[in-house]
């Protein structure tokens, strides 16, 4: 009677699990990779693979010969980072966006992971041209060929949620249209609990590490990311903000054909930011939008707390218009941030206090930002360099390739107290480093960090951003005159800077021997 019994709850199990299997794939269309519960298994195989990997090789005694074990780590960072990639390309949608958040975080995270993830940026996922029929269908109530005048088959970019197609209206205007990902909203809820999940299993294996921040940006922006006609209004919001920016370019929404899942915009032409042979041969000064690029995000960060939360160079666009003015042209306006003051001006005082390279200052201001102890290596990461340059200062010390050397190599030495800092700073912090790596990474591409430019726009603004906080504690009209003057002074001193190292770097301060 038992063994009955038995076989008919096993029986019953397996029909009831098969059943369930078999209704995901028919809602899911015939493909496999749209059921949860594969998407989740391929999810926790791969990080089982990869914390059964980290163990064998890092874990299994003492270290004897530590170049062997160094080596033995980066390997096994390869290893890892490659078979995330493979997972994040197989499930796309969130995963894609995980990985690309790796592949940003530069001189942040191992350089296995980032090279390793950069990709996403430019190579995510293709999305079958029926699939984009199908969703502009469903939202607009109208075949394609009735909406549009032609549509280019071949996307002009695909991302992790969406992929954009250039078309024309029936009217002749030239538009780009953003499509979601047919499944990604409905995988959107399993994906993100997989996401946190893992990370918690990661958490239990390894406890010295957290990376819950990870899940938690994940969870709190996925929603909002995919919401498109949130993106058009932060859209038009930023526009607003930078209307006397005449140079910056920010595509006007097709309010008629906008939903939460297709966004139709202007379409701007342009070269990714990236792309320095393009530019050059367009005769683009290349200084020129490296200092506009520094002006536009020092704006965001410090004068108006509003920041484009997905810096990453496929979304800057640049191209002269009809009038021969070099123009920024700036994309993907899912997601936003507003900082609060409190942040801004606790900021504003950290980048003064390496500007004046004091470091009791450094200290104080990054324990507002809630890293402790953690205050020197926390520089290190907002600068992208050595203690020893910060206290030197950042604006007299030359960068060199064994100090790039050397950060990368701390990277992998101090992993666990980076991902200490990752989980205790303000949160808001997490998109400053983001930000501020997208800069570093657009001047090494440019070949224009010699120019500091980035360093000489946060300047100014963290200036004026001290300034303003001055001028609200001052208590009388003398005290006002004080701070505007200084404020002044202090931005005169800049700008000499500014001239200084456009002379050092010139045939003619070669010509006149200031540097060697």
């Amino acid at each position: 009677m038992r063994v009955r019994i038995g076989k008919a709850l096993l029986y019953g199990s397996g029909l009831t699990v098969g059943s369930g299997l078999g209704y995901s794939l028919y809602q899911s269309e015939g493909d496999p990779n749209n059921v949860g519960a594969i998407r989740f298994g391929r999810a926790a195989w791969a990080v089982a693979k990869i914390g059964f990997d980290y163990k064998r090789t890092l874990y299994t005694g003492e270290v004897i010969d530590k170049d062997v074990y160094e080596k033995a780590k980066c390997e096994c960072h390869l290893r890892s980072a490659q078979e995330l990639l493979k997972l994040c390309c197989a499930n796309g949608g969130v995963f894609i966006k995980v990985g690309q958040h790796i592949g940003a975080l530069d001189y942040l995270l191992p350089e296995e992971y980032v090279n390793t993830m950069k990709v996403l940026h430019s190579r995510a996922p293709e999305m079958p041209l029926e699939d984009i029929y199908s969703v502009l269908n469903q939202e607009l109530g109208q075949d394609p060929t009735e909406l549009f005048a032609s549509f280019d088959p071949v996307p002009l970019g695909t991302a992790s949620l969406a992929q954009v197609h250039k078309a024309v209206l029936h009217t002749g205007e030239v538009v780009a249209v953003k499509v979601q990902h047919k499944y990604v909203r409905k995988h959107s809820f399993v994906d993100i609990w997989t996401c946190e999940l893992l990370v918690r299993m990661v958490k239990v294996a390894f406890p010295q590490f957290s990376f819950m921040w990870l899940a938690d940006e994940m969870r709190t922006n996925l929603p909002l990311e995919l919401a498109f006609t949130q993106e058009a209004q932060n859209s038009e919001k930023v526009a607003r903000i930078f209307k006397d920016y005449t140079w910056l370019k920010v595509p006007k929404i097709s309010w008629r054909l906008t939903t939460d899942r297709v966004l139709v915009m202007e379409y701007c032409p342009g070269a990714h930011i990236n792309d320095v042979d393009t530019l050059k041969s367009e005769g683009i000064d290349v200084f020129e939008v490296s200092r506009k690029i520094g002006q536009m995000y020092s704006k965001m960060i410090f004068d108006d707390g509003y920041v484009h939360c997905d810096p990453h160079p496929g979304n800057v666009l640049v191209h002269k218009n009809k009038a021969g003015v070099t123009q920024v042209v700036l994309l993907d306006h899912g997601l936003y941030t507003q900082l609060n003051n409190k942040f801004r001006y606790d900021y504003a005082d950290f980048w003064s206090a390496i500007i004046n390279r004091d470091v009791e200052a450094i200290k104080v201001a990054a324990d507002s930002l809630g890293v402790g102890n953690l205050y020197g290596l926390f520089a290190c990461m907002v600068t992208a360099r050595s203690w020893t340059s910060i206290q030197k200062g950042v604006d007299v010390a030359e960068r060199s390739a064994s100090e790039s050397a050397e950060i990368k190599a701390n990277v992998t030495l101090y992993l666990k107290e980076i991902t200490d800092v990752l989980a205790f700073v303000n949160r808001q912090m997490i998109l400053i480093f983001k930000t501020n790596d997208l800069l570093r990474g657009i001047e090494s591409s440019l070949g224009t960090k010699n120019s500091m430019s980035s360093f000489i726009q946060m300047s100014r603004s963290c200036l004026r951003v001290i300034q303003e906080k001055q001028l609200l504690e001052a208590t009388s009209s003398f005290a006002r005159w004080r701070v505007n003057l200084r404020g002044r002074w202090a931005q005169f001193r800049i700008s000499c800077y500014e001239v200084f190292l456009y002379l050092y770097w010139s045939r003619l301060g070669k010509t006149l021997r200031l540097r060697g």
